[in-house]
C-alpha cells in the first residue's frame, strides 16, 4: 500500500505574472482606442446619420435595423470596457466586426478596419490579461 503524497509535496500552481507597466498602458491605450471607435460608430448609428443610412442601406440592410445593430455595438464596447467583463466584450465586439468585416467583403470595400480593430481588442487583453497570455503562451524563437 502505497502512502498519498504530503500536501507539501504536491505542486503549487503559480499564478500568472502580472502585466508589466508597458504592457498595461498599451493594452489600455488599444481599449482606449477600440471603445472610442465603437463608441463613435454606435453614436452614428443611433442618431441615425445619414451617411449610416446610405452605407447600411448599400450593405443590404433595412432602416429598421440600424438602431438595434447601435444597441449591439454599444453593449459589446461597454463590457468591452469594464475589466471584471472585458473577455465577454472582447467575444461580442469580435463577432459584431466579423459582420462588419462580412459586410464590406461583401461590398467589395476594403475590410482592414475591422480586422484591425478586432486584433486590437484581443492585442489589448493579452497585454493586460496575465490568465489570457498563460492561455496563450507566446515562445520564443529558437
Amino acid at each position: 500500500m502505497s502512502a498519498s503524497p504530503s500536501p507539501a509535496s504536491l505542486p503549487v500552481e503559480q499564478s500568472p505574472a502580472a502585466p508589466k507597466p508597458w504592457m498595461l498602458w498599451v493594452g489600455r491605450v488599444f481599449a482606449f482606442v477600440v471603445v472610442a471607435m465603437l463608441g463613435f460608430s454606435a453614436s452614428m448609428k443611433l442618431t441615425l446619420s445619414p451617411q449610416v443610412l446610405e452605407g447600411m442601406q448599400k450593405g443590404g440592410f433595412s432602416s429598421s435595423t440600424i438602431i438595434g445593430i447601435g444597441v449591439a455595438e454599444v453593449v459589446s464596447a461597454v463590457l468591452f470596457a469594464i475589466p471584471q467583463t472585458a473577455v465577454l466584450g472582447a467575444i461580442l465586439v469580435t463577432g459584431y466586426l466579423g459582420g462588419a468585416t462580412e459586410t464590406h467583403v461583401r461590398q467589395g470595400d476594403s475590410f482592414v478596419f475591422p480586422v484591425l480593430l478586432g486584433v486590437l481588442a484581443w492585442g489589448s487583453l493579452f497585454l493586460r490579461d496575465p490568465r489570457l497570455r498563460a492561455l496563450l503562451p507566446l515562445r520564443k524563437l529558437r
